[in-house]
């Protein structure tokens, strides 16, 4: 599973450079999916991924770290597909009209540190 690895932690560098070097282009693109898409059909990738990064923490040099990343990941799944008290929408509304680019830029610089780690603890 260390293909899985080295695939999402160049996801995350990917992303991550996108939303620093390009913001408004990513904001855009975020916000046309979050809009367009159900949310019943999105709740599959974060619970996916969160399986995926289960099955693949043993082929890292910190696998708890990456067991929690995934089950964090598969958490926000549920959350997504049970949508407790409408905080989803919530969330989508914040996101959709109240964020700005300094957060978007650091979220980035976040991602593109979680890529790297990842990227680098692969055995």
């Amino acid at each position: 599973m260390r293909w899985f690895l080295y695939v999402i932690s160049l996801f995350w560098v990917a992303i991550g450079c996108c939303m620093i070097l390009y913001t408004g282009e990513t904001m855009r693109v975020f916000k046309h999916m979050l809009k367009t898409t159900d949310r019943k059909f999105l709740w599959c990738f974060p619970f996916i991924t969160g399986l995926l990064l289960l099955f693949a923490a043993s082929a890292s040099h910190y696998p708890g770290f990456i067991r929690f990343i995934g089950i964090m990941a598969i958490i926000k799944g549920g959350f997504i597909f049970f949508n407790p008290e409408a905080l989803w929408e919530k969330l989508v509304t914040w996101y959709l009209k109240a964020m700005s680019d300094q957060v978007c830029r650091l979220s980035g610089i976040i991602i593109i540190i979680l890529g790297t780690a990842v990227f680098s603890w692969v055995l």
